[in-house]
């Protein structure tokens, strides 16, 4: 499938497609998280804590508040059932978003300590950084359907000592 072709298939795709309204979902789940992070960001520095620590903190405590939403809210149905999947879908959201909060926090200390964006609008501006990885990486890993990602169950097969299910 060309480039050309997925821009076709996103146009010609209802704004009601599934797809789209977990977008919308995801998108109001991080104005949630992008206001805990701005509130965190900018209000602890006043109190003395480096912008980088504060920046860190704030990432770390609206990643976790993100998940919790978007599992019950912008993927609610797609995860299996059961504590040990929702902790799984867990890690790996988590797995992704440390990538997401290593570009978010080299973007703020970009645009603050280099380019001198105060931290107000510096912020933001590294949120935006990740956001499409984020959203592809949850639509596309961490809650993909059984048979397109690698789940808890695969995982618990392939680890089981009897060998069954483990890759040749």
């Amino acid at each position: 499938m060309s480039v050309l072709d997925s821009v076709r298939a996103i146009r010609e795709r209802s704004l009601f497609h599934p797809q789209n309204k977990r977008l919308a979902m995801y998108i109001g789940v991080g104005l949630v998280g992008v206001a805990i992070n701005q509130a965190i960001t900018v209000g602890l520095p006043r109190f003395g804590v480096p912008v980088v620590v504060a920046g860190l903190l704030a990432r770390i405590v609206s990643t976790l508040s993100n998940y919790a939403m978007n599992d019950s809210l912008t993927w609610r149905g797609r995860g299996a059932a059961g504590f040990g999947q929702w902790c799984w879908r867990g890690v790996k959201y988590v797995a992704t978003r440390l990538v997401g909060i290593a570009i978010g926090t080299a973007g703020l200390v970009f645009f603050h300590q280099v380019l001198g964006i105060p931290v107000f609008w510096a912020n933001p501006l590294s949120i935006a950084l990740g956001f499409a990885w984020g959203f592809g990486a949850s639509e596309k890993w961490v809650w993909a359907s059984e048979d397109s990602s690698l789940s808890f169950e695969k995982i618990k097969r392939m680890l089981s000592p009897s060998g069954e299910g483990k890759r040749e």
